[in-house]
């Protein structure tokens, strides 16, 4: 065949084989596959390199190739590109997996790199052996030189490097992990020989070399689950029930958006500060990235939440008052206390003005959900009335079980025995929510059973016809004639045991 035909179709091979590459590696573009890299590569060196060759061994040395030059050069850089080509298909084929429209690679990218370093470096040693006829052995001794002199000059790459596998192989943190690194915190973009990139919130690119995140404590808020917690310490005043304000910034939490169920969040009294009663509430988000946006839109709902429900944020401040002398009046507490003892049956003998100063020597206390008012066999010397909530009273036995056996609600009353006997509790009595009572000492029935002496007979009286089921003392008058007998009998034996108490 005549050379310039030969030329001729050998460029025609190449111009063929490059439209055919053009076009693969177009489609691979717009479709972002891994691949397309080392098409380009075969496309554009591979295929260049293989005319160039070929055409010079033509013209050339057709008779004795391996003994010209710049036919060794071209056979030479055509096997390297040739070989970073097949490592390109290879390891990209191997390692990348489709996941919807997407291409994820199964391994970091710098174990990839550097799996792909060594098979060049193999594939080069064993080129530079076949085509130039040199010695493995001095070759690899020459290598071992100049790594020991690059190790030296490259101390610090290197570091870099080496730290970088390590990371690699434990793996604290992937792409799209959010990290803390010393005082840096940001998103994962990229993992390389030399360096982390980390995207911050302020939408900055922070290269941080490896060396220095071996050296920094690091923090993945990715790992190992995407739930991370938040905290706030956030002050409530001092008159705000704690179980009332635990109630409303739970609602807050829980219709805060981004705030997982699960685990659930919580909210704890943590300190009793200077100015206020500091709460601590903690929950757990899942997007890292709206972090600021979730404290923002919980911080802001308190707020409000606070607004509708009169609970006071306080700040500290300086109140005076000023007294101008008048005289105290009743206030509104002491009127609620007097409404609630005229409703008590034992306590209806007494007059409106008596009911009144009685009000003035009780208290009010209240008692927060689960708290025990009082114990079963504990002695006691007061009564109670509820003014706001509910309770429960409850038996203990001889195993310690405890079985409920009613629920006392606003108006209703315990402890009567104890006030004007000293008798033992008979049971448990447990606030079921927020509770206030009114308390009626011993002390200040004591003064008013000293001024009226007949006032402990109506008591007794009282009392053991409730015991009896009636409703009042006026029905005694109706009632069968053993049974007013049996009630003035208790109510006797019950007088001298208030007399006695009360040392009357």
């Amino acid at each position: 065949m005549e050379l310039w035909l030969e030329l001729v179709l050998y460029v025609a091979g190449w111009l063929a084989l490059t439209l055919v590459f053009t076009a693969v590696a177009r489609a691979l573009d717009a479709r972002q596959h891994p691949l397309r890299a080392p098409t380009r590569l075969v496309r554009g060196a591979v295929l260049t390199l293989a005319l160039a060759y070929v055409v010079a061994r033509r013209l050339l040395a057709p008779e004795t190739p391996s003994a010209h030059l710049t036919l060794r050069v071209l056979e030479t850089l055509l096997w390297l590109v040739s070989i970073a080509a097949a490592v390109g298909f290879a390891t990209h084929s191997a390692t990348v997996r489709r996941e919807g429209t997407q291409y994820v690679t199964r391994y970091p990218k710098l174990l990839l790199d550097i799996l792909r370093l060594l098979l060049v470096l193999i594939g080069a040693c064993i080129v530079i052996a076949g085509v130039w006829g040199q010695n493995l052995g001095g070759l690899l001794t020459a290598l071992g030189v100049s790594s020991i002199v690059l190790g030296l000059a490259l101390q610090n790459t290197l570091d870099n490097v080496m730290v970088g596998i390590a990371v690699l192989f434990e793996r604290p943190f992937e792409v799209g992990d959010w990290i803390t690194v010393g005082s840096l915190t940001g998103e994962v973009i990229e993992m390389n020989w030399r360096s982390v990139r980390i995207r911050t919130r302020s939408r900055d690119l922070v290269i941080v070399p490896n060396s220095v995140i071996g050296k920094e404590t690091l923090v993945n808020m990715s790992r190992p689950t995407k739930a991370h917690a938040e905290s706030h310490l956030i002050g409530f005043s001092y008159d705000d029930p704690p179980n009332k304000v635990k109630r409303v910034l739970m609602g807050v939490v829980r219709s805060t958006r981004g705030v997982l169920a699960e685990p659930q969040p919580a909210v704890r009294t943590a300190n009793y500060a200077a100015y206020s009663i500091e709460y601590q509430v903690r929950f757990f988000i899942e997007d890292y990235q709206r972090q600021q946006d979730i404290n923002d839109e919980f911080m802001t709902r308190v707020w409000y939440a606070a607004k509708r429900n009169g609970l006071n944020i306080p700040f500290p401040i300086q109140t005076s008052y000023e007294f101008k002398g008048e005289m105290p009046k009743v206030p509104d507490a002491r009127k609620r206390s007097a409404a609630a003892l005229s409703s008590v049956p034992v306590f209806v003998p007494l007059e409106p003005a008596e009911l009144e100063a009685l009000a003035l020597e009780c208290e009010q206390m209240d008692f927060g959900r689960g708290e025990r008012v009082v114990n079963q066999g504990d002695a006691g010397d007061t009564m109670f009335v509820v003014l706001d909530g509910t309770a429960i009273v409850s038996l203990t036995d001889d195993q310690k079980s405890e079985r409920e056996v009613a629920r006392l609600a606003r108006g209703e009353f315990f402890g009567e025995m104890a006030l004007l006997t000293g008798d033992a509790r008979t049971a448990n009595v447990t606030a079921v929510d927020d509770l206030t009572v009114v308390v009626v000492h011993k002390s200040a029935l004591q003064s008013m059973l000293e001024k009226r002496p007949g006032l402990a007979q109506e008591m007794a009286e009282i009392v053991e016809a409730r015991r009896q089921g009636l409703k009042a003392v006026r029905d005694l008058q109706v009632a069968p004639p053993e049974q007013r007998a049996a009630v003035q009998r208790s109510a006797s034996e019950l007088l001298v045991r208030i007399r006695r108490f009360f040392g009357l």
